[in-house]
């Protein structure tokens, strides 16, 4: 066999979200059309719709990709005979269902995050916030540590000022520390973490103010059992958390206790201080549990499933589907596969008003509709990975491992509606 080549700079082998972001007809002169086996591929400047057929067969006799490349980076492993549709470069195309085809659409970078430490293999900025109190948004930023290190415990977030022209971004510092933040929620006025903890300090869930950036531990244990490693949460609109727990840690941080629970879904009724596990590996479908969202009516919840490891082509690659209840009965139901993604794991999760499923993955932001239909990605730069992202009002904030970036589009998030 050739070396394998780079492929699919432009055909990133998926439906733009023409039918799923705008009611606007679509355009009858796009800037560029392939046929395929089935309808056009539509190619714009930034914008591109690919036709049935070439996403039903690859345009190439030989081709392979691994679970963390992103698909237009799918490599051609033939000996150069391959079909001539499979190696046209055309460059930096977003994936964006705005507009019509032809129109440009804009995907800023607004911050490029600083190298991590010598000790870390990659950086994860992950647990993104809008608070109204200040305008601001907050992420957390995590070192999962090369092999024989640990991760650390940095004393900062990162906040993003959104009342300064430009953008300004930079650490701050809460007080109490706390120890590996990773998901996070907005409630009332309050900042709430899931805190990973490591082995001097247990996880849980830890509220911030968004203006002093004081903390204050609100959730710690199970009975005197730890919790594993505190991924994410959300709260709804009549205070019940729901947080995973997963075994980061221990597994792939190497600075936490062995867990003695099982990794899974959390509810706690905040006004009740009712804690228990819904859904985990002792009897449901979790490895690792990740990402958490809300619906706009607050029924359902879903849950991002990592596997042991980013790369594992076995691991979960996941969002789940639940059913929340207030009845009396059994709070949380269900658990049916919502979606399965093509490229390394959903990480975080979030959803907009009008039932849409975003989650982060390599190479970008990739979209549902709320049956699961996949709709498109909203690709970042080369070589990045979107891991969370943050609605305010019509803007999409996406943190990615290298940068920052936002995209206006239309629709808005559910928190705070």
């Amino acid at each position: 066999m050739s070396s394998s080549l780079s492929l699919w700079r432009s055909l990133c082998y998926l439906t733009a979200f023409g039918a799923g972001l705008q009611s606007a007809a679509r355009p009858t002169n796009p800037t560029k059309a392939m046929e395929g086996n089935g309808f056009q591929s539509r190619i714009g400047p930034s914008i591109l719709e690919v036709g049935g057929g070439l996403r039903n067969v690859f345009p190439a006799d030989n081709f392979n990709r691994n679970v963390s490349t992103a698909w237009w980076d799918t490599d051609v492993l033939d000996d150069g005979n391959s079909n001539e549709e499979a190696k046209n470069t055309a460059k930096d195309l977003k994936l964006l269902g705005v507009g019509g085809y032809e129109a440009p659409k804009e995907i800023e970078k607004i911050f490029e995050f600083p190298p991590g430490p010598s000790f870390a293999k990659r950086l994860v900025h992950d647990g993104t916030v809008f608070s109204p109190e200040c305008n601001c948004i907050f992420l957390a930023e995590l070192h999962p540590p090369m092999e024989g290190f640990s991760a650390d415990a940095m004393p900062w977030v990162w906040r993003v000022n959104l009342n300064n022209t430009p953008l300004t971004t930079e650490k701050v510092y809460p007080s109490p520390q706390m120890t590996v933040p990773n998901g996070v929620y907005y409630y009332k006025g309050s900042i709430y973490w899931a805190q990973e903890g490591n082995f001097t300090v247990p996880g849980g869930i830890v509220r911030m103010d968004p203006l002093t950036l004081s903390t204050e531990v609100v959730l710690n244990n199970f009975y005197g059992h730890r919790f594993n490693s505190p991924n994410d949460v959300v709260i709804t609109r009549d205070k019940v958390a729901y947080f995973t727990d997963g075994y980061y840690g221990y597994d792939n941080f190497n600075d936490t206790l062995k867990p003695e629970l099982a990794n899974g879904v959390w509810r706690w009724d905040m006004k009740t201080n009712d804690l228990r596990m819904v859904s985990g590996a002792g009897g449901g479908p979790f490895t690792n549990p990740n990402g958490v969202a809300l619906s706009l009516e607050e029924d359902k919840l879903y849950v991002t499933n990592r596997g042991n490891t980013s790369d594992n082509p076995a691991g979960g690659r996941t969002i789940y589907e639940f059913q929340l209840s207030n009845s009396g009965g059994i709070p949380v139901t269900g658990g049916d596969v919502f979606a399965y993604v093509d490229s390394g794991f959903p990480d975080g999760v979030k959803v907009d008003r009008d039932g849409r499923v975003y989650g982060g993955v390599t190479g970008g932001v990739t979209v549902f509709d709320s049956a699961g239909k996949h709709l498109g990605i909203i690709r970042v730069a080369d070589g990045d990975v979107a891991v969370n992202m943050q609605w305010v009002d019509d803007w999409l904030y996406i943190a990615g491992r290298d940068y920052i970036y936002r995209v206006q589009l239309n629709s808005s998030g559910v928190q705070g509606l």
